[in-house]
Formats: C-alpha cells, structure tokens, sequence
C-alpha cells in the first residue's frame, strides 16, 4: 500500500453511539490521549503519523524532553525537601513536647514542699510506668519487624480525601510509610512513631518518679535532661529551616512559586487519568492544589508564544476534563507553561468543555473513517513541524526575499 494511502486508511472498527462518541464491538468508548488531541489539533496528517510510528524528528524535540526531564527532577527534589521539611518539624514538636513535659517535671519537684510526695509512692508508679514504657518499646519494635500492614490490608496514606480519594491516592506516592526491607517488612511509620514517643515519655516520667525521694538528685537530673533533649529537638529544627530553603530554592529555579503544592510531577511512575464515558486518557506533566483544587499543568519548550497555541490549549484541556471525571469536582483553571518564566492560565466552562467533546469525536470517527488529511495551507507550519520530512502533505516553504 502505498505511504500516502496508508496515512489515509481507517485505524480501528467502530460505532457511533447516540452521544456522538465511538465504540468498538464490545461496547467500550475507543480511547483518544490528550497528546494525540495535542497532535491532532496542530495537524491531522502529523497525528496520524505520529500513530504509525513515525517519530519527531529534531533539535527542539531531544532539547524538549532534556527539559522535562530537568523540570520533573527539580520538583522531586522540591517534594523531597517539603517532606523533610514536614518530618523535621513533626519530629521536633515531639521532642519539644518531651521538654516541656521534663520541664514540668522539674519544675514539681523544685517547688513542692517535703512531705507533699510520698516517697514509696512515687516509687513504685515510677517502676510501673518503666516497666510500661518497656512494654510500648517492644510493640513498636515488633510493629516495625513484622509486615503489619500487608497482613490487614492496610495502606496507610498520611493525607487523603474523601472528595476524590483514588486520584488523591496516586498524587501521594512519597507520603507512604518508609519500607526499609522487602514485602513490607522493617516499615516505618505514624504508629510506630507515636507507640515509640510514648515509651520514651513513660520513660522519663517513671524514671524521675523513682528518684522522688531524693527531690535534690531529681531535680538536677531533670534539669540535665531537659537540657540536652532542647539541644536534639534544636537539631531537628535547623534541619527543617534548612529543607524550607531548599524548597524555596527549588521553586525559584524552576519558576513554581505561583503554582501552588506540587502534588505530581510525570516521570518514571506516572499515573494514567482515564474517563471511560469519553474515551479519553492522559498522564499531565504536573499535578497542583491550589485551596481545594487540583490543578493541571503541562509544560511547553521552544519559543515562548504571544498567547497559548490552540494544540496546547486543547491538550490541557483534555487533562482539565479528566481531573473533573475522576474527582466529581470541575477545576476553575489549568496552567500552560512556557519555559520557567511564562504561565498562561486556561480557563475551564461547558463552553470548553463542548469543544473538547467535538475534536475527541473527531478523532474517534477519522480513526474509523479514516481520511486524515493536512488541515492548513500554511507553508510555515510545516516547515516547522518535526515529522515533516516523512509528511506526503507537506507545502513547500518559499523564504521571501
């Protein structure tokens, strides 16, 4: 067959539905990705030879995926610096919590009279609460040993919703417990660190309670371990200060100041958006929130336009509707970025929305159909479109004189 009637020919075997959408035999919606809506959009012939196998070809595409790659590597270290940020600081209000309850400590037995604390007493809930602490520290330890969670089917998230909790389960893949062995064993994480907290509280104050008959020798050990816990939980908070400059650091560098929390950002375990009313699916270059939304972004390299081209426009379109289908929740807005310095905001209505819904039933009916065609006359575009070589529809490009 020849090249330019293959280009031509039908994809797959389809039916229209009544919602104007097209399905296969088995009555599934056939699929269409956000960057073939992309693609599509700038060129159909450029879309289906994308299709085909035909790849762009170029110094701007080898310096576009350079550049996303850049960009997904400075958001991972941005969220690796906020969670260290957001451990340092957990960490530290623990330890300052162990201060404060030391400082009381010292403070009861500094101050109350002789004769207010009865010595056997005080003793002996000391000893009891030793003796409890020791058994919180062997829980947590066998809760650290033993692959807990993967026994009761737990998979414990740190920050969830109830609005649109499957999305927000894959937007938190490093805020999962800390596996530092195989198949769940040696994992760390709140219960562990909350039962541990604990001992180490039951410690101090059974350890001080035992020594309440000599309030002298108590207070002066109080005191000493008040001090030295302050100097820990200060080391806790100088690394959390220096992970929030990082983070700062990052966003300057890579132009996210005004993008909200970055939730995801697309690279070697990218999550897969799909509506199967439509058909449509996609994996956007980052996810944001922004007060209760989520934000789609996508990253554009190259010359940075006057406005947003309309190709693009419609891709992040596409990732706008696929975030409203899986959370029930429309986004007001979603970002296209050019480079690290220029952010076109898009808006999201029925309007658009409308628009997105023909160009999906577009390329539906034309992979049925088959036909596609170059839609322009504009010797410029395909001049500078990236699978022009390989292209039977191109037009000539005349530089003027």
């Amino acid at each position: 067959m020849e090249p330019t009637t293959r280009l031509r020919s039908p994809l797959k075997q389809g039916t229209e539905r009544s919602d104007g959408f097209w399905e296969d035999s088995e009555g599934k919606t056939l699929k269409v990705s956000a960057s073939e809506i992309e693609r599509y959009v700038y060129c159909p012939m450029s879309w289906r030879m994308e299709i085909e196998g035909i790849s762009a070809k170029g110094k701007e595409v080898e310096l576009g995926i350079e550049r996303h790659q850049r960009m997904h590597q400075m958001i991972v270290e941005k969220i690796e610096a906020q969670n260290a940020f957001t451990r340092n600081i957990v960490i530290w209000s623990w330890w300052f919590a162990v201060v404060l309850t030391l400082a009381a400590d010292t403070a009861a037995f500094y101050f109350v009279q002789d004769g207010l604390i009865d010595s056997e007493l005080a003793s002996m809930i000391g000893k009891f609460l030793v003796l409890l602490a020791l058994v919180w520290l062997i829980l947590a330890i066998v809760l650290l040993i033993l692959p807990w969670r993967r026994w009761l089917g737990w998979n414990e998230i740190l920050s969830s919703s109830e609005e649109d909790p499957d999305i927000e389960n894959d937007l938190q893949p490093l805020n999962t417990p800390l596996e530092l062995g195989e198949k769940g064993w040696l994992t760390f994480g709140r219960p562990e660190a909350l039962i541990l907290f604990s001992a180490i509280a039951l410690s101090l104050h059974g350890v001080a309670l035992t020594f309440a008959q000599n309030r002298s020798l108590a207070t002066f050990a109080l005191l000493v371990l008040a001090l030295i816990w302050t100097l820990l939980a200060t080391t806790r908070l100088q690394a959390a200060l220096t992970a929030n400059k990082r983070v700062k650091e990052k966003d300057i560098e890579g132009g996210l100041e005004d993008l909200g929390e970055i939730k995801y950002s697309d690279g070697g375990d990218s999550i897969l958006l799909e509506d199967k009313k439509t058909g449509l699916r996609g994996r956007p270059d980052q996810i944001t929130r922004i007060g209760e939304d989520l934000i789609p972004v996508e990253l554009k390299t190259g010359k940075i336009p006057k406005k947003p081209h309309k190709s693009h426009r419609f891709q992040i379109l596409a990732y706008l509707h696929l975030i409203e289908s899986m959370t029930k929740s429309p986004p007001p807005f979603g970002f296209l970025r050019y480079g690290t310095e220029s952010v076109f905001s898009i808006e999201w209505n029925q309007k658009e929305k409308e628009n997105l819904f023909s160009v999906i039933k577009e390329i539906q009916q034309i992979s049925v159909e088959g036909g596609a065609k170059r839609d322009h006359n504009r010797p410029g575009k395909c001049e500078s479109c990236s699978r022009r070589q390989d292209c039977p529809d191109r037009l000539e490009f005349i530089p003027t004189q």
